[in-house]
């Protein structure tokens, strides 16, 4: 019984020798795994952070931009739509003054009309009929409109605008 006792303490040996190196080889390569799966996590969070900057900067270069154009546009409608209220102040103002022309035509009528009719007054009459037919009433202008016609614009097209990112 000594004997297969011995055998039996060496097989034993054996197996918990094998048993521990199995067991360290098992834990340095899960030790490894885990190593290499935190470094990949800190990796990866590195990454996102950098991902969601470039959108955030490239969301903000797009700000920029569409304010810079819009604020373009206002002031070109601001400058187009100045001319066009300066020409209908001139056609205005020219408006105003034939009509005070034309109201001073009528209190000098009047005022003719209380005179005693003699020669003058038929001269005076004939002129003021000249006067009169000189006193131009301009033709109105085409009125200018404004409208603006907004564009659909979808989150899509949004997103095209600013690019795209993969995750594999």
């Amino acid at each position: 019984m000594v004997i297969q006792f011995s055998k039996l303490v060496d097989v034993i040996a054996q197996l918990r020798g094998e048993n521990e190196n199995q067991i360290r080889v098992k834990t340095n390569e899960a030790n490894q795994n885990i190593t290499k799966i935190e470094d990949s996590l800190k990796s990866f969070d590195n990454d996102v952070q950098s991902v969601i900057k470039a959108i955030t900067d490239q969301s903000n270069n797009i700000k920029r931009m569409v304010d810079k154009s819009v604020s373009k546009m206002i002031a070109l409608v601001k400058e187009q739509s100045t001319k066009e209220k300066d020409k209908l102040m001139k056609i205005l103002s020219a408006a105003k003054s034939t009509l005070v022309a034309g109201q001073n035509l009528d209190r000098r009528r009047q005022d003719l009309d209380k005179t005693r009719p003699d020669e003058t007054m038929v001269q005076q009459i004939n002129k003021m009929k000249e006067e009169i037919s000189k006193l131009d009433i301009d033709s109105l202008p085409e009125f200018p409109k404004i409208s603006f016609d907004s564009k659909a614009v979808t989150e899509d097209d949004i997103r095209q605008l600013i690019g795209s990112y993969t995750l594999r």
